[in-house]
């Protein structure tokens, strides 16, 4: 009888243990987009700044999984690099006349800029923050901060599903369909 007490209390202790621990991971995980203009989905030519070549294609792959059906164009980062320095990307930096630059040279409508980083508060807790600035105007029509694990397609996913459901509550689905 004793053995099945000593049984059923260890497995309830783990349980408990493992309840805590998956509530604890996600309770660190937290993704919000902060807005999402209409006008993002209108834009079919696109650049990645800000982070490694790795990481560039991961959050392409996830942006154009987002939007099946729709024709999507990411340039090229070595041309981009022909046009901005890097001190300009390491700072998020882009005056009106390398904006202008990379609209009529790359025909490029949107920057997403992102920076990836280490969060407070955890070890192996990392952060994703997305700005979209249309290239014309500098007027950021997307942002987006993600927190959680070190997984970098995670954050991906999670930022740029944040932003399409933004775009979709917010009235816009008139434009999904572009």
């Amino acid at each position: 009888m004793r053995k099945r007490i000593t049984s059923a209390c260890r497995i309830s202790a783990f349980f408990v243990v493992v309840s805590l621990a998956i509530s604890g991971g996600c309770a660190r995980r937290k993704t919000q987009a902060l807005f999402t203009k209409a006008e993002l989905v209108t834009f079919d030519r696109l650049a990645v700044l800000g982070l490694t070549p790795e990481q560039e294609q991961i959050f392409m792959a996830s942006y154009i999984k987002a939007f099946p059906g729709k024709v999507i164009t990411f340039v090229e980062r070595s041309l981009l690099h022909e046009i901005i320095s890097e001190q300009d990307l390491l700072q998020g930096r882009l005056d009106e006349k390398t904006r202008a630059k990379v609209k009529q040279v790359l025909g490029v409508e949107a920057l997403f800029i992102c920076t990836y980083y280490d969060a407070t508060g955890g070890a192996g807790t990392k952060k994703l923050r997305v700005r979209v600035v249309n290239s014309e105007t500098g007027a950021i029509v997307g942002s987006v901060i993600t927190q959680g694990r070190d997984d970098f397609e995670y954050h991906c996913e999670a930022a740029v599903q944040a932003l399409k459901k933004d775009l979709m509550n917010g009235g816009h689905r008139e434009y999904m369909n572009r």
